[in-house]
């Protein structure tokens, strides 16, 4: 089955000023660097109807890059103001006076959700050339004993809807790299198969159904290929398959158990985990030679890795409990290798923002199973939401087009 989707464009965003902005500002901290986020003082917006002045704050919050104010010192001031169907925001450096102003069309026919993505993402991309609003998050949730389905929502933990209905496990969600359709691990009663389904209209189809194991399916970022776990021959082994059609490649042959494949930004290598000496361990094969180098991690064992625009890896790793921890493959991320997180809990199955800095992950404590937002260059979390079920193997989508 073909799906087919249309995006529709539904403001217009005009930046007619700005020079002189200062970035995220930087201070030394013993051996490493430590990020600050700049000091805004929110003034809130004039006009508008409804809750939008709140709407914006909540997203300049839930972004993770400003520590928002109403009074006393600071970086920046934001305000806004809506008039003859616009929306202007103003944004400026306290310390040179120099600033930008941000024209956005307000006539009523949208949420002022929507405004309120399109305008932080338009103060984030001109002050930090990121995005991250209009991103969304997938994850499971146990819906009832032995069932888990995938939602979705928004940044800030709002906005939940759900995406599948079974009755069984669906688990494992991974975006597709147009951010139009999920794929995810289906359980029944004697298989384990590969499902996509696209989210406007909600379709779905059998991807991978080939006897035996199917499982933790990642998209190629050209959206050719499928990295996944197959194991129709009884040894549980990496592939890598053409998404339409049913030819594939055998990246490893062992008695080792591998699991949970996530590419690298270009698309030619992947990093996966196996218990191949023994304990499971991050390796890294080069998706066109098959050659494999075990890669330097922390704890007794590693799991789950995702692997950002940025060269960076990030993977849970058992050090008494699981946490969570950075792999610098590059140097063009500031987040350092090493331990992300030194409190209780269970965290696990971390997935990068679009910004390359934060990540969503599930914390396990006292039994109770919840979605955060990590820092990956602060260290410092947030809980995503208040929500009913156990909540599990979340992954952060690419900007929703």
């Amino acid at each position: 089955m073909n799906f087919i989707f249309k995006s529709i464009l539904f403001v217009e965003l005009v930046f007619i000023a700005t020079c002189g902005l200062t970035q995220v500002v930087r201070i030394q901290k013993e051996a490493g660097m430590v990020t600050r986020n700049p000091v805004v003082i929110y003034q809130g917006v004039q006009g508008g109807e409804g809750n939008l002045s709140e709407t914006i704050s909540g997203f300049l919050k839930a972004c993770g890059w400003f520590e928002i104010k109403t009074s006393g010192t600071a970086d920046y001031h934001i305000s806004g103001e809506v008039k003859a169907g616009r929306l202007e925001m103003k944004v400026s450096n306290v310390e040179t006076g120099i600033g930008l102003a941000l024209h956005i069309i307000y006539d009523g026919e949208e949420s002022n959700r929507k405004v309120a993505k399109k305008i932080v993402d338009g103060i984030l991309n001109r002050l930090f050339k990121v995005k991250i609003c209009e991103s969304k998050i997938a994850f499971c949730a146990e819906t009832a004993s032995g069932v888990r389905n995938i939602f979705i929502c928004d940044i800030d933990g709002r906005e939940v809807e759900p995406i599948t209905r079974h009755t069984t496990l669906a688990v494992e969600p991974n975006w597709s790299p147009d951010t139009q359709s999920l794929i995810y691990s289906l359980y029944g009663h004697s298989y384990i198969d590969v499902v996509q389904t696209r989210l406007r209209p909600l379709q779905t189809r059998r991807l991978v159904s080939y006897p035996g194991l199917n499982s933790s399916a990642a998209i190629s970022p050209n959206g050719k290929y499928l990295a996944l776990i197959m194991s129709f021959d009884r040894k549980v082994d990496l592939y890598v398959k053409e998404l339409e059609t049913d030819r594939r490649i055998r990246l490893t042959n062992n008695f080792a158990v591998e699991a949970s494949p996530a590419w690298n930004p270009g698309g030619g290598s992947l990093c996966f985990v196996s218990d191949l000496n023994g304990r499971p361990q991050l390796y890294k094969i080069d998706v066109n030679s098959k050659k494999i180098t075990a890669l330097p991690t922390l704890g007794n064992e590693a799991v789950s890795p995702d692997w950002n625009a940025e060269d960076v890896i990030v993977y849970a790793t058992r050090m008494g409990n699981y946490t969570l921890a950075i792999l610098n493959m590059g140097d063009t991320s500031p987040a350092p290798s090493g331990v992300l997180i030194k409190v209780g809990g269970d965290w696990e199955s971390p997935s990068w923002a679009p910004d390359n800095r934060h990540l969503i992950c599930s914390r396990r404590l006292d039994g109770r199973a919840e979605l955060y937002v990590v820092d990956s260059w602060t260290g410092k979390f947030r809980k995503l939401m208040n929500f009913k079920y156990n909540q599990s193997t979340p992954a952060w989508s690419k900007l929703i087009q």
